[in-house]
This record gives structure tokens, C-alpha cells and sequence, in this order.
């Protein structure tokens, strides 16, 4: 059997037509319509699964739904959400969807399905019974956290935002995009990498992006690009040995654009996790997410595939 899986996110609503084992097997991707509120984003993101329910060769029996903010997945509702998605607080996601499909609808936050997806066909498919902690690094740092292929959503659909740890208290610490300091998101998004870049190359008059760095990096072994990206490995083991200490997962796993970096990245905070965490922890593998381009869709869908406690629905 078939499902839908929609991913709601501030630049592009894209949708897809999941098989049980995880393939797309039919895209679509709109624009998402930022300017005119939540309930017209709500409304293209129906649009698009609809579209995909009407062209479906085969009966489409559910719809899952990832979305930015802190999302209610027991009401299907958005509990809190930034600026970033104006006028999301409060849309009932899941509702929009059962009434206008027909099927059952789940709806969570955008990176606990990517956590999600990789606990059923990803990197963490053989740690289904196990805890594992996900990292999106990319123009923030989202997170999500997973024990025994359950999420955990904590009292205020809050559980996971591992990038809001802190690791400094220094009142002179870099600032987040939501201008706290010294949290894990500022020094380990695209932007703390950029930041960091500009520290070690002393440049900070340049316009770059984290792509730039990445560049840089493989052109020049010995540059600030490579240099930048293994202290944002460093920042980064840090926040792992916090995490892992706290919770003693069997895996970690870095997702997001930062993810891209692959060992560059990684390696320097494996060092760091090694020593600096207790034993136990300080053994826990970090790997990066293994679905890639169709993450969110397939992260989505797992909603229902597997349902809330386990059981496949389709």
C-alpha cells in the first residue's frame, strides 16, 4: 500500500506518493505562498496532496505531514511557531487534511520526521529498539530525540531542540538566529560555520555562505575553509558530549545541509565526544542520514506508515 508524505517548510512545500518500504515513487513541489499566512500555506500544502491523490495509480490510505514550529501531534495543531511561517500558530494541520482527503492525516515537526524517516529506512534502521539522537545542522540547528522508535515530544512539543543547548556562557558568546549566545545553533548552523570561517581568516568583509566554505575547503586543503569546518566539528563534539552524557543514545546522527561536510565535520567531533564524554557515552556512533534529496518526504509518510505506536497503518 501507498501514502502521501508532505513536508511544510518556509521556502517550498514538496509532496510525494511513499511505498511501504520507503520509496518515492511521485513527486510535486509548489512554492510556499510566505507572504500571504498560515492559512493559505495550509491550503497549498492540501492542494498538493491532492493533486498527488488524484494522479495516484493505486488507493492512497494516509497522509503525513511534517511542518515547522512545535506541533501538537496528538491535536494535529501548530502549539508555537516563529515568524519564519507567518500566522502558523495554532492552524489544525491534521483536520485540513482528513476533511479534504478523506484519509487519516498525522502531522509532527518537520525534523522529528527526518529523525523519524531514518529510524525506519535510514542510517538508524538496525536501532529501532534503541535511543537516538538526530542533529539538523543547516541554517539553524533543529533536533529530535527517539527511544525505542518513539518520539520524544516532552510536556510542550518542545522535546529535541538540541540546538538551543548552550555551549558557552561567556555574556560576549556569538548569538543564534533567535539572538541567544552561545547555544550549539550558533556556532554549529551554515552561518556559525561562516562565522567561523571569517574568525580564522581574519576576512570579515566578504559575503559567503556555508557552499563558499565548502569550496574553499576542497580547493585549498590548507585554507580557512577546511580549518573553519574542523573547528565547527570541535563546537560541534562539545554539544554531543552533552548530549550524550544526558542521555546515553545508541546513535547519533547528523543530518541537514552540514551533513554535506561528511568526515571533515564529523571526525574532529568524534575526537572530541571520545574525550571528553563519560565511557559509556563516549563510544556512541555518529553517523550521517543516509535519505537525502526525498528525506523529508519519506520522513513524513513514516508517520503512517508506522503509526504512533509502532503499527503500520498502510
Amino acid at each position: 500500500m501507498h501514502c502521501i508524505g508532505i513536508d511544510i517548510g518556509g521556502t517550498k512545500i514538496a509532496g510525494g506518493i511513499v511505498t511501504q518500504d520507503g520509496k518515492v515513487v511521485a513527486r510535486q513541489e509548489r512554492p510556499t505562498p510566505v507572504k500571504e499566512g498560515g492559512v493559505q500555506i495550509l491550503a497549498t500544502a492540501v492542494a498538493v496532496a491532492k493533486s498527488l491523490m488524484s494522479s495516484a495509480k493505486q488507493p492512497l490510505e494516509a497522509v503525513g505531514i511534517g511542518a515547522g514550529g512545535q506541533i501538537d501531534a496528538v491535536q494535529g495543531t501548530v502549539f508555537s511557531a516563529t515568524d519564519v511561517i507567518p500566522g502558523w500558530k495554532g492552524m489544525r494541520i491534521a483536520d485540513a487534511f482528513q476533511n479534504e482527503l478523506g484519509i487519516p492525516a498525522s502531522v509532527d515537526n518537520d525534523v522529528n520526521v527526518l529523525a523519524l524517516g531514518e529510524t525506519k529506512f535510514g542510517a538508524a534502521r538496525n536501532c529501532a529498539n534503541g535511543t537516538v539522537v538526530f542533529l539538523a545542522l543547516g541554517t539553524g540547528v533543529g533536533g529530535a530525540l527517539l527511544t525505542r522508535g518513539g518520539l520524544h515530544h516532552g510536556a510542550h512539543w518542545s522535546g529535541g531542540e538540541f540546538g538551543h543547548i548552550l555551549l558557552s556562557i561567556d555574556p560576549a558568546a556569538r548569538r543564534d538566529t533567535g539572538g541567544a549566545r552561545g547555544t550549539l545553533e550558533a556556532y554549529c548552523s551554515g552561518p556559525g560555520l561562516v562565522e567561523t570561517w571569517k574568525e580564522l581568516s581574519g576576512d570579515r568583509d566578504v559575503a559567503l555562505t556555508g557552499h563558499d566554505v565548502l569550496k574553499d575547503a576542497r580547493t585549498n586543503p590548507q585554507g580557512a575553509g577546511r580549518k573553519a569546518i574542523e573547528k565547527t566539528g570541535e563546537y560541534l563534539g562539545y554539544g554531543l558530549v552533552s548530549l550524550a552524557n544526558a542521555l546515553d543514545p545508541d546513535l547519533i546522527i547528523i543530518g541537514g545541509g552540514l551533513a554535506e561536510l561528511g568526515d571533515w565535520l564529523l571526525e574532529p567531533a568524534r575526537a572530541v565526544l571520545k574525550e571528553h564524554a563519560l565511557p559509556g557515552p563516549a563510544a556512541c556512533s555518529v553517523v550521517c542520514a543516509e535519505l537525502g534529496l526525498d528525506a523529508a518526504i519519506v520522513g513524513a509518510a513514516s508517520l503512517v506508515l508506522r503509526g504512533q505506536n509502532g503499527a503500520a497503518v498502510c
